[in-house]
């Protein structure tokens, strides 16, 4: 159920005031009604406990709706270059929008001075300008807290990548990383290694511990012994060891670990794959395309950003949709060929 957003009815009724106060209070214009300093903060707490937010994009349709789809990430800047990772998920999002004859609001407000992006701002919610919302980024503790409290309030959201929020029920696009994980493994194990090495971050983030879980469930499938590096810990004489004990085939989260260890690997006069063998779980973070020469797999960004907005339509049209995780595209490479099998 789409809960109806407050209106300057409620505002008045809530301040114990009249409409045309509540309206002098937002136009904040000269006029015949003059309202003291304390009625002004009475109206103003009103607002903010019922989230009551101005319609200024456009008027309402006969439905209470502005047929007008927020967009908000949690990136420290809003994605607009084509080689952001997160830009062609903006790309579906605009592309299903239009389709579906729906317009965009972009909340691009910079982060604060903390390096913060947040939803709400000076006890506002801007993000109750639109319909409902659509959000990406990387959620800790905080940012949790603030979702389920914009949850509270019944603004609909739709989340681009699977989020786990306890208590509160959060549609959402995913990419099936365990699945495509375990793909991945899968081709290195054929090429004849008994050791696969898995290089990726700590369990802050839903994609990694998805993409974990796929590793984990191959290897132990296969009763063969499980490793796992993380960031912090990958250096020069890690590199060394885990090279000289027979740990020649990896699977590494990203490009950024996977540039990381090439550069390490290469200090020590080995190269992929000839001495190791590789695969990147996901498309590039940095840049638009990875080398010819890597094993990796494609996250359906674009399809998930399409896939969103019909969500969101759906939810705002009173409808109950399940959330979705959508399959990866493998894409092999030379980098996944026959490591060598030495001990040095």
């Amino acid at each position: 159920m789409v809960l109806k957003r407050p209106t300057q009815k409620e505002v008045a009724q809530r301040a114990g005031v009249s409409q045309a106060v509540v309206s002098q209070v937002l136009n904040d214009r000269p006029s015949v009604i003059r309202v003291t300093r304390e009625t002004r903060e009475r109206v103003l707490a009103a607002m903010r406990d019922l989230g009551y937010v101005p319609n200024a994009a456009a008027q309402r349709l006969a439905g209470g709706r502005n047929r007008l789809l927020g967009v908000f990430t949690y990136e420290p800047v809003f994605p607009t270059s084509t080689r952001d990772f997160y830009y062609p998920f903006l790309e579906g999002i605009e592309e299903a929008a239009a389709a579906l004859d729906h317009d965009l609001l972009l909340h691009t407000r910079p982060a604060g001075p903390d390096g913060e992006r947040r939803i709400y701002h000076n006890g506002g919610n801007r993000l109750r300008l639109a319909d409902g919302t659509l959000l990406l980024g990387f959620l800790d503790d905080a940012r949790r807290e603030e979702l389920g409290r914009l949850l509270d309030e019944g603004h609909p959201v739709v989340f681009i990548g699977r989020r786990d929020l306890p208590g509160h029920p959060l549609p959402f696009v995913g990419a099936d990383y365990a699945g495509a994980t375990a793909q991945a493994a899968r081709a290195l194990l054929a090429q004849g290694p008994r050791r696969v090495l898995y290089v990726g971050a700590p369990h802050q983030h839903e994609s990694s511990v998805d993409r974990e879980r796929g590793y984990l469930e191959v290897i132990r499938a296969h009763g063969l012994e499980e490793r796992v590096i993380r960031p912090e810990d990958l250096g020069g004489e890690t590199v060394r060891e885990l090279l000289a004990q027979g740990w020649r085939s990896l699977l590494l989260e990203n490009d950024r670990l996977a540039r990381r260890w090439i550069d390490l690997a290469h200090a020590l006069g080995c190269e992929a794959p000839r001495d190791y063998t590789f695969a990147v779980l996901g498309d590039p973070l940095d840049g638009p395309e990875l080398p010819q020469e890597w094993a990796y797999f494609h996250i359906p960004r674009r399809e998930m950003g399409r896939r969103a907005v019909a969500m969101l339509v759906d939810l705002l049209s009173g409808k109950q949709p399940e959330s979705v995780v959508l399959p990866c595209t493998w894409r092999p490479g030379p980098s996944i060929g026959q490591a060598a099998e030495r001990s040095g």
